[in-house]
């Protein structure tokens, strides 16, 4: 399954983008990472940020050819998903996102 992150706002309101192929990673780390991904509120509409200079994050996943989109503000990161954002920095490939 492929993962995408995109993480805009903030103070100096830099948009970074990360990319992770669960294939890529060993069957702990792709067990933890589907499993921070399975309870998303997935196609959920975003919600208006709840302050400013708040970061907000775009998960999208890619398998099959079938997507799934989320955004959450930073207060609405549950503590399942923390786990991926590790995975992210640890084996993403992380970039300054357009837009």
């Amino acid at each position: 399954m492929r993962v995408y992150v995109t993480r805009r706002g903030g103070l100096a309101g830099v948009a970074l983008h990360a990319a992770l192929d669960t294939a890529q990673l060993s069957a702990v780390d792709a067990t933890r990472a589907e499993a921070a991904l399975r309870d998303l509120p997935w196609g959920r509409l975003p919600t208006q940020p709840t302050g400013a200079d708040r970061f907000r994050y775009e998960v999208v996943t890619a398998e099959g050819g079938h997507e799934r989109h989320v955004e959450l503000g930073e207060t609405e990161i549950p503590d399942t998903l923390r786990p991926l954002l590790e995975l992210l920095h640890d084996y993403g490939q992380i970039r300054p996102a357009s837009g």
